[in-house]
């Protein structure tokens, strides 16, 4: 079986002018081996493997110094930074990603977050296929989303997608289990890779980010199993 762990970056202009939904694939036996090596990360870091909310994993805070790691030394975050994309650059991990331009959509209609669940539910529901087997998704607990994403998933699984293309969801088993990200690893993994895809897309000028934009593009990280981009040019829909 095939467990998926998601996180987002919520659509902001002007800073971000994307929705983004990123996750990490892994069969169930070897999460443990990773959550480990995520633990021995947060022993060196931190000088404790527990999860807390003191030990947590955020990419906004490695990068730019924030929460666990505000005084932090640019040069000891690169470090952590390079060891945790070490990890999540693991042959073993499936990496997924759906990315949503609100601002190519010419007609209002399903907002960008539901969108991307819907096509993230569809890649997910391919990897299981390819692979032979089941899985499970669990994602970071964001109130608002929980209700609409258990919800939906339950219409995808009876009816299957919605739109051109739509596919049978026909490997995905349950409803979406929902944690805090400082109570899992796993989900920590998804947010560094989330938030290290839509830095890849900002403008890296500065010396301090075009250094965590080459830690970025050197780790292998970029290279997913599924992803998609939609729309890429404007489109009407519904």
């Amino acid at each position: 079986m095939y467990l998926l762990y998601y996180d987002e970056v919520k659509y902001d202009p002007p800073n971000q002018d994307s929705f983004w939904l990123g996750g990490v694939c892994v069969e169930h036996s070897l999460v443990m081996e990773i959550e480990n090596q995520l633990n021995e990360i947060s022993q060196e870091a931190f000088t404790s493997p527990v999860l807390s909310k003191e030990t947590e994993f955020h990419g906004i805070d490695v990068c730019r110094g924030k929460g666990n790691f505000k005084g932090f030394e640019f040069e000891d975050r690169m470090e952590i930074l390079e060891k945790l994309l070490a990890v999540l650059a693991r042959d073993e991990i499936k990496r997924i990603y759906v990315r949503i331009l609100p601002a190519n959509i010419v007609k209002t209609g399903d907002p960008p977050e539901e969108i991307a669940f819907m096509y993230l539910v569809e890649n997910a529901d391919l990897i299981f296929k390819e692979n032979d087997s089941y899985g499970m998704l669990f994602g970071d607990y964001d109130e608002p989303a929980i209700g609409v994403s258990v919800t939906n998933l339950s219409h995808f699984r009876r009816r299957g997608t919605a739109w051109a293309g739509a596919r049978d969801i026909e490997n995905i088993i349950d409803t979406v289990h929902f944690a805090k990200s400082h109570h899992s690893r796993m989900i920590q993994l998804a947010d560094i890779y989330v938030y290290c895809l839509q830095f890849h897309h900002k403008k890296n000028k500065s010396n301090w980010r075009r250094e965590v934009h080459r830690i970025i593009l050197e780790s292998g990280i970029l290279n997913s199993t599924k992803s998609r981009i939609w729309p890429v040019e404007a489109h009407w829909y519904r």
